[in-house]
């Protein structure tokens, strides 16, 4: 039993109760903590998975999954979409003007993909410059994918 500091209380005693329990809880506590934080990271998808025409350049991917409901499903099934960083180079003789829906994405089993870079709130954040690129010129975008799950493929652009 100690005695009480403060003024008011003086003659007032308590006890002082150990609790042992607190440092399980406590380590606990920040060992779940940290399952979620790691949890709710995306995470980049293996660069071997993807190949690339000779005019593209893949620098990131990732597949994220988006709350977005799916426009004809029972339930409103969350949408996925495998999200490329890509740098395109103009090897054509004239000028083009690029447009996200001509990079298409050929899956393994022969499925095909059309870019698309707006539509979902998974694609906040990307913006593309659409202006007309000249002979050897190269640019990065940012293209999506819709796709139910991660697939193997190549991706290319169609003049």
């Amino acid at each position: 039993m100690t005695e009480s500091l403060y003024p008011l209380m003086r003659g007032a005693t308590f006890a002082v109760r150990e609790d042992r329990r607190m440092p399980r809880r406590m380590s606990a506590t920040l060992f779940a903590l940290g399952l979620l934080i790691l949890g709710c990271q995306e995470k980049p998808t293996p660069a071997s998975l993807y190949s690339s025409a000779s005019n593209i350049k893949i620098l990131d991917n990732r597949f994220v999954s988006s709350n977005d409901a799916s426009v004809g499903t029972v339930g409103g099934a969350s949408q996925s979409y495998l999200i490329f960083k890509l740098q395109l180079t103009n090897d054509i003789s004239s000028q083009l003007f690029p447009v996200a829906t001509h990079f298409v994405f050929t899956a393994s089993d022969g499925s095909r993909y059309a870019g698309i870079d707006s539509g979902s709130s998974a694609l906040i954040g990307i913006s593309n410059d659409y202006a007309p690129m000249k002979r050897g010129d190269a640019r990065d975008f940012g293209v999506a994918f819709k796709m139910t799950y991660e697939q193997a493929g190549t991706i290319s652009y169609e003049y």
